[in-house]
């Protein structure tokens, strides 16, 4: 199969059916056997569209007279990411797209011919006459209306930085497993190899990695866990005891968990919640791979643990709650796309009913840590806020925003409370 018409049918399945783009890719990359060099130009062209979407629509718009159809506006930004975005000669990127319209409508092959033809001729459309907002929602292609909810808690050059830095391609977070090695032989094996990595000053026994490492020995053996080094700092925060008690609320997919486990040695109790069966199976798989002994696996919703423990049950308990994800939209690319403002508003009525049903659960002198992988304050201090006002038995002892480009990490809130 010739990668491009695949690539233009991925591509109307997230734009236009609504599939989330990594599935969609997996799904192609799975069914059809692709060399190296096409299935990485398969997925660039994939994920770059999608990506750029108001980018290139913004590139396009002067040289298209009238509305297209949906499969045609597809093939002609896929074809615009291409020349703008790739190291690929312009006159294979034209042959390709024409081929691929003629094959549904020759008239609309030499209308595709004339557009790009003309795309490529001209200078490419100047950002310099937009207001702030259109510049930054044109450039790095957000919704306007998420380009002002970013701007009403961080300034211009923060959003721009925090945009800016979800462009990158990031290397790749691991965890050390503490259960299994250390950190130092870890980083021996790294060196051996020749894999380039990063160390950090985040985290105790984090790596970022420039390489898949899914498939290595020290994945596959459990010596290390993929994780981003912004969600092992939540686990670090929350320090807990050897022996210890632990409710974690919103478990899956487990990272957490499992980094509690490793902290306390595979002493106390971890018990880890979720609703999805599916995601507590993958959990149990992924623990026995890294030796995780401690924890015990619960199908609940967070809001109904309180009907099944007693009050005061435990020493410590995480909150990594629901969140609108806007910390981690550099590798969710079509999440910008998705999220609506019901949507966060929703998420926080959630938020607050999770930590209205829970807190009673930890006990006088206890940690409660409550997480998110958003940016968004309202649903991170703005939610810690509201809680310390209807629970003054309660007060902060660390609070910390990590913004994705002070670590290259994901962006992430965390506040520790302790229960007078």
């Amino acid at each position: 199969m010739n990668v491009r018409v695949l690539a233009h049918e991925a591509i109307g399945k997230v734009l236009d059916k609504g599939g989330y783009t990594n599935i969609v890719i997996d799904q192609v990359l799975n069914k059809f056997e692709f060399s190296n060099e096409d299935r990485s130009l398969f997925t660039k062209i994939v994920i770059g569209t999608v990506e750029y979407k108001l980018t290139l629509m913004f590139y396009l718009e002067p040289y298209l007279r009238k509305k297209q159809k949906p499969w045609v506006n597809n093939l002609l930004l896929m074809s615009v990411y291409q020349i703008v975005y790739l190291d690929v000669p312009d006159y294979a990127v034209v042959n390709e797209a024409v081929d691929i319209a003629n094959i549904k409508d020759r008239s609309i092959g030499s209308f595709v011919n004339a557009v790009l033809r003309n795309f490529i001729r001209n200078d490419r459309r100047s950002f310099e006459a937009l207001d702030e907002l259109k510049r930054l929602s044109v450039e790095y292609s957000y919704p306007e209306w998420l380009v002002a909810f970013f701007l009403k808690d961080y300034s211009y050059t923060e959003v721009k930085k925090i945009f800016e830095e979800y462009k990158k391609v990031h290397r790749t977070g691991i965890r050390v497993n503490t259960l299994k090695t250390t950190l130092d032989e870890v980083i021996a094996v790294l060196d051996e190899e020749g894999i380039e990595y990063v160390n950090t000053d985040l985290v105790k026994n984090g790596l970022q990695v420039d390489q898949p490492m899914m498939n290595h020995q020290l994945f596959t053996s459990g010596k290390i866990t993929i994780q981003d080094i912004s969600s092992q700092l939540v686990s670090e925060v929350l320090d807990p005891h050897v022996g210890s008690t632990i409710l974690d609320l919103c478990s899956a997919p487990g990272g957490k968990t499992a980094h509690l486990a490793s902290i306390m040695n595979n002493t106390g109790e971890i018990h880890a919640c979720d609703i999805h069966q599916h995601k507590l199976n993958i959990m149990e798989k992924n623990f026995k791979r890294l030796g995780v002994k401690n924890v015990s696996l619960q199908l609940i919703d967070a809001r109904e643990v309180k009907n099944h423990v007693k009050l005061n049950a435990f020493d410590f308990i995480l909150a990594d709650l629901p969140c609108s994800g806007l910390g981690v939209l550099g590798h969710k690319v079509d999440l910008k796309y998705r999220i609506t403002k019901a949507d966060i508003d929703e998420i926080k009525i959630l938020q607050e009913e999770i930590l209205d049903a829970t807190h009673m659960l930890v006990k006088p002198g206890g940690k409660f840590v409550i997480s998110t992988c958003t940016l968004n304050k309202a649903e991170n201090e703005g939610l810690v806020k509201k809680f310390l006002t209807k629970y003054p038995n309660f007060e902060k002892e660390e609070e910390i925003t990590v913004l994705p480009y002070e670590h290259h990490s994901d962006g992430f809130y965390i506040c520790k409370l302790r229960r007078k």
